[in-house]
């Protein structure tokens, strides 16, 4: 219980530093056009939507896992990952035609509805992706950080950009190859925990004038959550509650989308099982039943066990690299990686 009270106080002190970064925007938007403002005004409504803000704690925690003090600066400056990671989601819901995002409406969605063109939402959301890329560079630009932190925090976050477009570009071209576990854990690793759980405690560390030893185990820790992170997200997708997770039931598959749960089931599944699932995979036009019986042999076939088993197993090495480390405050990391692997279907 306090460590979510915790959580739910970065949370706040991160949402209040969101909106006094947007809020400007919207002004500089609304001295140019009508059209420009509410565009601001839905970016702002896109990212007040949900989140728990996991990666600006993520950040938060790194700087203070190395002994930084300035909690104020250090939050204000965390706004850059939460920055980053709407500017993500914006093009990833285009790229995955997905319609609904945090129990609202996708970015593209809302500006189509509000301006009846279709191009015109898929212009602005690819637009207003980039704005948000921008506006999280220059938070990181206007912190009181040294210039030589800076400088590396900066080049840490545009390195997990470039890697989080390597693993975006990955997935697409995975979702029409048979893929490997291996292949598909290095399209997690490069397109999930390069931003969301890596750099996040690496750039929080650098600011916090970490050593080189404190970055690299915060960066080894890092890269196990974010397959923790990521598998669980995957099942959560596929099995979770669209009230809980915000967007359509089975999305992942009708998109047709690699995860653990369907490389494994198409190793350990009957040639009728496997036929079903590649008509099933990635086809938009599937029933209610049929997601049923998708679900069904993922159960049957130990796939939905094995991937289970194996986000908490990547959650415990994460916890063992943690608790073996001398970084202050590594209660509250050891505590998150169970709450990131025991979130609610």
């Amino acid at each position: 219980m306090e460590f979510e009270i915790q959580l739910k106080e970065y949370k706040n002190r991160i949402d209040q530093f969101l909106l006094e970064c947007l809020e400007p925007e919207k002004r500089r938007a609304s001295s140019i056009n009508p059209c420009n403002e509410r565009i601001l005004e839905f970016i702002i409504d896109f990212c007040s939507r949900g989140g728990k803000r996991i990666r600006p704690i993520l950040l938060i925690k790194g700087y203070e896992a190395v002994g930084g003090n300035d909690l104020t600066e250090i939050t204000r400056t965390s706004i850059c990952m939460e920055l980053l990671e709407a500017y993500l989601l914006i093009h990833d819901d285009i790229i995955d035609r997905d319609e609904t995002r945090r129990g609202g409406l996708s970015f593209h969605k809302m500006a189509q509805k509000w301006s009846g063109e279709t191009h015109f939402g898929l212009s602005s959301g690819i637009i207003a992706g980039d704005m948000l890329g921008g506006m999280a560079i220059k938070i990181i630009m206007a912190s009181n950080f040294s210039e030589s932190s800076k400088l590396r925090a900066l080049n840490e976050f545009i390195e997990a950009e470039l890697n989080c477009f390597h693993g975006e570009l990955y997935d697409v071209i995975l979702e029409h190859e048979d893929t490997s576990e291996q292949e598909l854990l290095k399209m997690i690793d490069l397109k999930t925990s390069s931003y969301t759980t890596q750099a996040p405690l690496v750039i929080g560390a650098i600011l916090g004038n970490g050593t080189d030893e404190q970055i690299a185990i915060l960066r080894e820790y890092g890269g196990l959550l974010g397959r923790a992170f990521q598998i669980t997200d995957d099942i959560l997708g596929t099995f979770g509650d669209e009230k809980t997770t915000g967007k359509p039931a089975a999305s992942d598959i009708k998109q047709g989308k690699k995860t653990l749960l369907l490389v494994y089931a198409l190793n350990h599944s009957s040639t009728q099982e496997i036929n079903f699932l590649h008509h099933s995979i990635g086809n938009k036009e599937l029933t209610t039943n049929d997601i049923e019986t998708v679900r069904q042999i993922f159960i049957n076939t130990g796939a939905l066990d094995y991937a289970k088993i194996s986000a908490t197993r990547y959650a415990e090495k994460a916890k063992s690299v943690m608790e073996a480390s001398n970084l202050s405050g590594k209660e509250f990391l050891i505590w998150l990686t169970d709450f990131v692997v025991k979130r609610k279907l």
